[in-house]
């Protein structure tokens, strides 16, 4: 009895959990996620079994994080501890199509697939429970840090409040600007090694191998650095959904005319697009940003 004893207070706060009303949408949220990821995640069982878990759509609780996340953003309850229990309430769509594709595996296997798939199938359900409760988590966690940067009381620091930090601590226009020197060369090697297969092509591979991360973080960057507190004095409050919209919506018209034109991979020249539509927004912010704030680090 002792040890089961001292298991008990490890039930504790999946209780309060249950209990407490401040998740009750969260746990809603998850529960409402399962018909849908069993409904994008059926396929069809081959004549020769399924592999022990299948495949899981996770289209479903990828929005019911970012509901989750946004809705939490202004409440006491931690985004992250709702993003778990979101998680944990939904994973039992994984947990039931796990078991459908064992219990398929075992009707139509042999004896040794069988006992494969009964000693397999529990840790898989334990880490496909594990794995898309952390996921659930984080997103959740990032959407409510974004949904906060984006308040307005975040961004303009009322006259005479000071704040250990603000846009003039920032350091992220860094990486917009080395994003900013590397494109141009990098688009003149791209251009310069179309249809050579010599040196030419290792260093376009070489300059996408840097590009590719760097848009990525000027993209961040950008972002981040557009939602730091704007002290008194500072009135230039960037149109952030400006900044960030362009190279999304580059990449998408890009994507959008390719595809048009029967280009088999669309999403290949949307990342082209994507690179040069940050670049003209990264100049247009850092010469905005320099205008108004200045370009040394306090």
């Amino acid at each position: 009895m002792a040890p089961l004893r001292s298991a008990l207070p490890s039930l504790q706060p999946l209780r309060d959990g249950l209990t407490d009303d401040s998740l009750r949408f969260a746990i809603l949220a998850g529960l409402a996620t399962i018909p849908f990821t069993l409904l994008l995640s059926w396929e069809p069982v081959p004549d020769d079994g399924v592999v022990v878990g299948g495949s899981v759509s996770g289209l479903p609780l990828l929005v019911a994080a970012v509901v989750v996340g946004y809705r939490y953003s202004d409440r006491e309850t931690e985004s992250h501890r709702a993003g778990v229990w979101t998680g944990l309430a939904g994973s039992l769509g994984t947990v039931l199509l796990s078991l459908a594709n064992s219990a398929t595996t075992i009707w139509s296997g042999s004896w040794e697939t069988t006992v494969f798939t009964a000693v397999l199938t529990p840790p898989v359900i334990i880490f496909g429970v594990g794995l898309t409760t952390a996921i659930t988590a984080a997103i959740a966690a990032i959407t409510a840090r974004v949904a906060n940067r984006l308040e307005r009381e975040h961004r303009i620091v009322p006259p005479g409040e000071t704040r250990a930090r603000d846009v003039r601590d920032s350091r992220w226009w860094i990486s917009i600007a080395a994003y900013v020197l590397l494109v141009p060369p990098a688009a003149i090697v791209l251009i310069v090694s179309e249809g050579r297969n010599d040196g030419w092509f290792l260093l376009s591979a070489l300059f996408l191998l840097v590009l590719i991360p760097l848009s990525l973080v000027a993209f961040i960057a950008l972002f981040i650095d557009a939602t730091e507190p704007r002290p008194d004095g500072i009135t230039w409050i960037p149109t952030l959904w400006v900044y960030v919209g362009l190279p999304i919506a580059g990449y998408v018209l890009v994507s959008l005319g390719a595809a048009y034109r029967g280009i088999s991979t669309p999403s290949a020249p949307g990342a082209y697009g994507f690179f040069a539509a940050l670049w003209v927004t990264a100049v247009g912010y850092l010469v905005a940003r320099y205008r108004h704030v200045g370009g040394r680090i306090r």
